[in-house]
């Protein structure tokens, strides 16, 4: 006979684990030389969507990994999803200067 976890036995759904957000070395200078309100505005972003994707996730098993690009205040960006691992990863940040 397999053994059954408690959680099992009861019937109860583990929860997601909510998806962290992996900034890679190689790429926080460029995130550090945005300007504040750019910063803010692609964290809260990045924070956004990975909470976005532990809702979707809510009840559902996946196990992808794939890639993700958008525009956030003029920012190109884009980001892996890693299912596996409920990681959110910066891959990609390009920002040109607006002169005024």
């Amino acid at each position: 006979m397999d053994p059954v976890s408690s959680v099992d036995s009861m019937g109860v759904a583990r929860p997601p684990r909510a998806f962290t957000v992996l900034i890679p070395r190689a790429l926080q200078p460029t995130v550090d030389a945005l300007p504040t309100e750019v910063r803010q505005r692609l964290l809260a972003e990045l924070f956004r969507v990975a909470a976005l994707t532990t809702q979707e996730r809510t009840g559902q098993v996946h196990g992808y990994t794939y890639a993700l690009r958008m525009e956030v205040a003029g920012c190109a960006v884009s980001v892996e999803m890693d299912d596996p691992r409920s990681r959110l990863m910066l891959t990609g940040l390009s920002w040109r200067r607006h002169h005024s």
